[in-house]
């Protein structure tokens, strides 16, 4: 296995937040840019801030991209 390639990003990117339409990849794209927490990716993604319905799979992304680096 490519240690320099994440499996996570392989993933097929799909719609995360429906509300502020976020996408996988731009929430893993943030966290590789240095967003380390749940409230960095909702500042700058609005990610959680609509309906709430996301929010505990984007902590989900947030902790296995940061485990997976």
């Amino acid at each position: 296995m490519d240690r320099g390639k994440s499996p996570l990003l392989e993933k097929p990117d799909y719609l995360v937040c429906t509300c502020m339409e976020v996408m996988y990849s731009q929430i893993v794209e943030e966290i590789k840019a240095g967003v380390t927490t749940y409230n960095g990716l909702s500042e700058r993604l609005g990610v959680g801030t609509g309906c709430s319905s996301c929010v505990d799979e984007v902590k989900q992304i947030l902790q296995e991209t940061l485990e997976g680096e």
